[in-house]
């Protein structure tokens, strides 16, 4: 998949593609339904096909009080993309400029003269242009005076809910991961690097790998049951996760999370993991001492083990 960001280096190739539009936060099974729409679309016409996104989100730029941190990481972005076919990705800087452009000017300056394609693919309430002013019907006029052909895609609703990235943003926040789960159509995950910790956890035990959530948002405090896949490994390994500030030590300040790998021993350090969150085992509290809170973790643990066995005889299929 080929990734620029801005809308003017398109080449022979690129010109004339079948275009999707949106911000794709999590591309849930939503965005999945109309981004393999768009590429039966390109498919149909043997045409490229592309995603027009940008960077930071226009909410993050506009009204940063109102932003609330990403699904999923941009790199976790980039690879479902790649995943579901696309061939372009237009990750475009929204600056200043961008925020001032008129939903006219959006559509001849960007769509037309800047990209040149041949369809457009939106959901049925896109808005784009200054103060969003642009809509699905001046899509329309345009697409109708052969502009582009124009496709609306109505929202996906998963037990009888539309399918949101706002509503699985807030499942996540409130520890509902099999629910978040769903909606999105694979495991929740983040994706970092491997910091060093404070190594309370070996010296109890548990050794982990310590990641930080740096711009995703943060799931509800607590344990859970999740799948970890290692730099320059193939397969997904079991694991348990504490995620959470630890106050059990008095450590109460910027979440943290903590992965202990079922039967693994390796330094890690600085490597790149997946986390794949599947269940949420139990919310994080303070024990009455450390050989409860052991107790309390050998036990989550092996429930955890359990739960995970039953997912699939060879965990290296699941993605």
């Amino acid at each position: 998949m080929l990734i620029f960001r801005n809308y003017n280096n398109t080449s022979s190739f690129q010109k004339g593609s079948v275009l999707a539009i949106g911000n794709f936060d999590g591309i849930h099974e939503g965005h999945r339904y109309l981004l393999n729409i768009g590429k039966s679309i390109a498919k149909d016409n043997r045409k490229n096909f592309a995603v027009l996104s940008f960077e930071p989100h226009p909410i993050k730029f506009l009204k940063p009080k109102l932003w609330n941190k990403r699904l999923i990481s941009f790199r976790t972005k980039i690879r479902l993309l790649k995943y579901l076919g696309v061939n372009t990705l237009y990750s475009v800087r929204f600056e200043e400029h961008l925020s001032k452009m008129s939903a006219n000017e959006f559509i001849k300056t960007i769509l037309v003269n800047g990209l040149n394609i041949s369809h457009v693919i939106v959901g049925e309430d896109f808005r784009f242009g200054n103060n969003r002013k642009g809509d699905i019907g001046l899509l329309n006029k345009y697409s109708e005076n052969n502009f582009f052909s124009l496709k609306v895609i109505k929202k996906k609703n998963i037990d009888g809910n539309i399918c949101s990235s706002s509503r699985i943003r807030k499942m996540v926040s409130l520890g509902q991961i099999e629910k978040a789960n769903k909606s999105l159509g694979y495991f929740w995950e983040v994706e970092g690097r491997v910091m060093h910790g404070d190594a309370r956890g070996r010296e109890l035990g548990f050794p982990t790998a310590n990641i930080h959530y740096r711009d995703q948002v943060t799931p509800l405090k607590g344990v859970y049951s999740a799948l970890i896949k290692i730099e320059g490994e193939k397969k997904w390994r079991m694991a348990a996760i504490s995620s959470g500030v630890r106050p059990q030590f008095g450590t109460e300040g910027k979440e943290i999370l903590e992965v202990n790998i079922f039967n693994f021993s390796k330094n890690i350090y600085k490597k790149q993991v997946r986390v794949a969150f599947v269940n949420k085992i139990r919310e994080e509290k303070t024990f009455i001492n450390v050989d409860s809170l052991v107790l309390q973790m050998q036990s989550d643990c092996e429930k955890i083990k359990i739960e995970l066995s039953k997912l699939s005889n060879n965990l290296n299929n699941i993605f």
